[in-house]
């Protein structure tokens, strides 16, 4: 039972030891976020790029992928990587369908929000719903020159074979021996 606590209480932890963020958490861009200094050196692409993310009509979802430091992780313990005071970056991807994440993105900590799901899972975007109402396969009724009911409705059909009654108790004599070699 200690060995279950401990695990729920480091991954409850985990979140405020990497600046609030978890791998797989959902975010969006801050209104804000084109404003800061970091977005002041980066090319025009990758700004057009977090622009359309930020667009009114841009509904994918986006996800948590890295949280890192411009800080190195040192052997002696001393604190670095993510659990650094500032300086925390977080990899973002987009998700255009569930499982697959594109698109990736590095940007501070401070340009993003995390959207609260809470144990439920992220909404699905209307672009990946289905617009047509069929849920399966659409019933066709087929036709055939044949002499039987060719459209079965869950009932047995007796089929008209022109076979002779066989006797499997005893050799067939149509059976031919094959090619000895």
């Amino acid at each position: 039972m200690k060995n279950e606590f401990n695990a729920l209480f480091e991954n409850v932890l985990e979140r405020y030891q990497q600046g609030g963020y978890t791998l797989g958490d959902r975010v969006r861009f801050r209104k804000d976020c084109l404003k800061h200094d970091f977005f002041a050196e980066k090319g025009q692409s990758f700004i057009d790029l977090v622009g359309g993310c930020m667009a009114p009509d841009f509904d994918l979802n986006l996800r948590v992928t890295a949280v890192k430091s411009v800080y190195p992780n040192t052997t002696r313990n001393v604190g670095g990587g993510a659990e650094a005071p500032d300086g925390i970056y977080v990899d973002i991807m987009v998700e255009y369908a569930p499982g697959l994440w594109r698109t990736p993105m590095t940007v501070p900590i401070d340009a993003i929000e995390r959207m609260e799901d809470g144990i439920n899972t992220a909404p699905i975007p209307d672009s990946l719903k289905r617009k047509s109402k069929i849920n399966g396969p659409e019933v066709v009724k087929t036709q055939s020159i044949a002499k039987f009911d060719i459209n079965l409705q869950n009932k047995n059909v007796e089929l008209n074979f022109t076979s002779k009654a066989r006797n499997d108790s005893k050799p067939s004599k149509d059976w031919q021996a094959l090619p000895t070699q």
